[in-house]
């Protein structure tokens, strides 16, 4: 099986290490909220404000209204970016290498990493825990400016630390107003769908 995905052998194959790549960052996601499940479960009841999640209507709209209004915002400061860095910095080189091979299977794993993987624990994370944390102790303004300033940082890209911020900012303000981890999740999805598609049409 593995062998068929790509996995055998000594070295991985760009399919492999789209696979691993996921594989890894689903471990990853289940250590970390195991951990933060597990440290504040003394805590019990967990306040109300924290990992609020419901499928509804309104939450839905909120996440798709958050991403059409994101789109203006987000291409200006995708602008300014590529200024203070010249058009360097901010690829995955084994995207690259996969859009180049058209390999299907691994374009769909890299697609279900961002689009539906990278959401729901990012949101959970950032959005359910860390935001709500910091608003016991500072604005909810300020909240959200250094909650999406740590998620940006947390992604380990220099040069897209000032898009991601202000992603990380708009998906807090949502999550704020709609009360319901649903909308930063669907804008996040929405966010990630659109950028890999936009890179698959490219690099097709």
């Amino acid at each position: 099986v593995l062998g068929g995905l790509g996995l055998g052998g000594a070295g991985l194959s760009s399919r492999g290490k789209a696979i691993f790549s996921l594989v890894y960052y689903l471990l990853m996601a289940a250590g970390s909220l195991g951990v933060l499940w597990w440290s504040i479960r003394p805590y019990k009841p967990i306040p109300k404000d924290m990992f609020r999640i419901k499928a509804s209507g309104p939450g839905l709209l909120w996440g798709l209204g958050g991403y059409f209004v994101a789109l203006p915002l987000m291409f200006g400061v995708a602008l300014l970016n590529q200024k203070i860095w010249q058009g360097q910095g901010g690829s995955n080189p084994l995207l690259q290498t996969v859009l180049e091979e058209q390999d299907g299977v691994a374009l769909l794993v890299f697609f279900a990493t961002a689009a539906i993987a990278a959401p729901l624990f990012e949101e959970a994370l950032f959005r359910g825990f860390l935001l709500p944390s910091l608003t016991r102790y500072l604005s909810t303004g300020w909240a959200i400016a250094l909650s999406a300033f740590i998620f940006a940082a947390a992604h380990l890209s220099l040069s897209e630390v000032l898009p991601l911020t202000v992603l990380g900012a708009i998906l807090g303000f949502v999550y704020t107003r709609s009360r319901n981890l649903l909308s930063p999740m669907v804008l996040h999805s929405a966010w990630n769908s659109a950028t890999m598609l936009g890179l698959f049409i490219l690099g097709g």
